[in-house]
């Protein structure tokens, strides 16, 4: 028979196992629970930068202000947009229904149409349909990127754009005072400045598009711009604070932002629509700038 010291060591040894696995169930829970959170975690980042990122459009709005705006241009709305790398329709149709939906007068499309692949027969007809819909009272100007072949010249075209390469044209809105929008084409290895901005006038309100925004320095001292937009960076792609991005390229290392004033003028760069580098974005949202000039006294 066992003595009661015995019988209450047996009966501690069998409270000592059970707290010793309700401890270890715990623990156990713990850590489940430890990587179910990171697992949730690594999920939602990897859908946030691979979809959420690329395809959740912004609209970047701006009121411009100028006293060189004529009165007739007092409340122009103007839409930016570029790099749009076509590779995604309902991304496209969003883009489209964004910039009908303001009824701009004037829409500026700053390079990079196409990816570096060729279109199938069924992709064009559908990006050529969706570019149709966008209409502006004034006109739908375009610059080339680097992406852009012929086939991509030809679809703009097509679509009603007028593609400036090194040129200039004088928009009228009922009256005789215009403002300038210029067009470079950055793929060129010699720009022609004085083409491009030949008749430029510094009392005439003028608009410069481009696709590389680093090509700004070339231009903006002897010809300058009060309104200057550009593409081609994707502001990064990949932005993390204090490391600014880890997908910069050539020609636009220098500006990186959205968004700089120099001496007088305006310059701002869209995020473009597209992915290029890599196809995921991490604070750089795809977006359209939407601009409403005013005029000033």
């Amino acid at each position: 028979m066992n003595s009661r010291i015995e019988l209450n060591k047996d009966k501690q040894k069998d409270i000592d196992k059970e707290k010793q696995a309700a401890y270890v169930k715990k623990i156990v829970k713990r850590i489940v629970l430890i990587i179910f959170i990171i697992f949730l975690l690594v999920f939602s980042a990897c859908l946030y930068i691979t979809k959420i990122g690329t395809t959740s459009l912004i609209v970047n709005e701006e009121a411009l202000v100028n006293s060189k705006i004529p009165d007739s241009f007092s409340g122009l709305k103007v839409v930016q947009f570029g790099d749009l790398h076509y590779d995604n329709n309902d991304l496209l149709k969003d883009v489209v229904n964004a910039i009908t939906k303001r009824n701009p007068d004037l829409i500026l499309f700053t390079g990079d149409l196409l990816t570096d692949e060729d279109l199938t027969p069924k992709a064009r007809k559908n990006l050529v349909n969706e570019l149709k819909k966008l209409e502006a009272t004034l006109g739908k100007y375009a610059v080339l990127g680097e992406t852009d072949n012929d086939e991509a010249l030809s679809i703009l075209i097509d679509c009603g754009f007028t593609v400036l390469d090194d040129s200039n044209e004088l928009i009228y809105n009922e009256s005789n005072e215009p403002i300038m929008l210029v067009g470079l084409n950055t793929n060129n290895d010699v720009i022609d400045y004085n083409k491009a901005f030949t008749n430029y006038n510094p009392d005439i309100y003028t608009i410069t598009i481009f696709h590389k925004p680093d090509y700004i320095d070339e231009f903006v001292d002897t010809y300058q711009t009060d309104l200057a937009l550009a593409g081609h960076s994707h502001l990064g792609e990949i932005r993390i604070p204090y490391l600014i991005n880890l997908a910069s390229k050539d020609y636009a290392s220098k500006y990186i932002n959205s968004y700089y004033e120099i001496n007088n003028t305006k310059f701002y760069i869209t995020s473009g629509i597209g992915t290029d580098t890599y196809d995921v974005r991490i604070n750089s949202r795809p977006s359209i700038n939407f601009f409403r000039l005013r005029k000033t006294t």
